[in-house]
């Protein structure tokens, strides 16, 4: 059976007992292995009766298990009940476990002196068969810098007055939660309108493409746009005639070819034409 269906049978147990039976039953669940959380114990009706009564010390040591720690213990013995051996270890244990809470290196100067151990050996003993193999705590002992490495480490039992920090923390961290929220929703608009308007101009830009190439292909349909489409067709077969150079080469070439007919036709008409002259 786990811790909490233990605690859960010691709860039904506390509503109907009363005086010595109730403070036995303290004494009882503060030895049981494997339940470390007494919240719900506190909150029954009939334990909270105790406080006021002869069995004022029960109650006290309840308190002690769900909120003190080993050096609390020894700082007001002579106010609470012995401790059995099996009280003290599970005192120790929530004692590691609070330490685990506040720091995640712990030097074992400072676990021996929290617990009352004598020597490394005896401190490393109890963290290892106590606290991890119970679940309490998972992490590594550093024998070299002689310290324990915390991991994880379960958790305590939370007084009411303790819960505010807890409740101002969490209400700080939900109005910066909301402020980036909104912050994320202001960019979300912001991008959709910039995608909505590059969307809207990529369309007035091909609308107004559109209108062109109607315009080019209705001037290319009507009269004028047939005239020149005839004019460019004519052009088109000249281009593809074959061209007739003239140069001014060809020119002096024609009129030498000329001149020389003319001497040639000249020198015959003179040998003809030419009266002879009487001696």
């Amino acid at each position: 059976m786990d811790g909490e269906s233990k605690l859960e049978q010691f709860v039904l147990l506390s509503k109907g007992a009363r005086g010595p039976a109730l403070a036995k039953l303290i004494e009882k669940v503060t030895a049981e292995p494997g339940i470390f959380s007494f919240g719900a114990l506190l909150d029954v009706p009939s334990v909270k009766e105790l406080e006021g009564s002869d069995f004022a010390q029960a109650y006290q040591l309840l308190l002690l298990f769900a909120y003190g720690t080993w050096s609390d213990y020894k700082a007001c013995a002579g106010s609470l009940p012995a401790l059995t051996d099996r009280q003290r270890v599970k005192l120790k244990q929530l004692s590691v476990v609070s330490a685990a809470e506040s720091s995640k290196v712990i030097p074992y100067a400072e676990l021996m002196a929290a617990l009352d151990v004598a020597n490394i050996r005896e401190l490393e003993d109890l963290l290892i068969s106590e606290c991890f193999y119970s679940g309490l705590v998972t992490g590594k002992l550093d024998q070299r810098r002689q310290c324990l490495r915390v991991a994880d480490a379960a958790s305590r039992d939370v007084r009411a007055g303790d819960l505010q920090p807890v409740l101002d923390g969490l209400a700080a961290w939900s109005d910066a939660a909301k402020h980036v929220a909104h912050a994320l929703e202001e960019r979300a608009r912001d991008a959709t309108a910039a995608v909505e308007a590059a969307a809207k101009s990529s369309a007035d830009a091909e609308a107004r493409v559109e209108e062109v190439r109607k315009a080019l292909k209705a001037e290319a349909g009507g009269p004028g746009g047939s005239l020149a489409g005839g004019a460019l067709q004519d052009a088109m077969q000249l281009d593809d005639a074959p061209s007739l150079e003239y140069t001014e080469e060809d020119h002096h070439d024609r009129l030498g070819e000329h001149r020389m007919g003319e001497h040639r036709t000249g020198g015959h008409s003179d040998r003809l034409g030419r009266p002879k002259r009487r001696r």
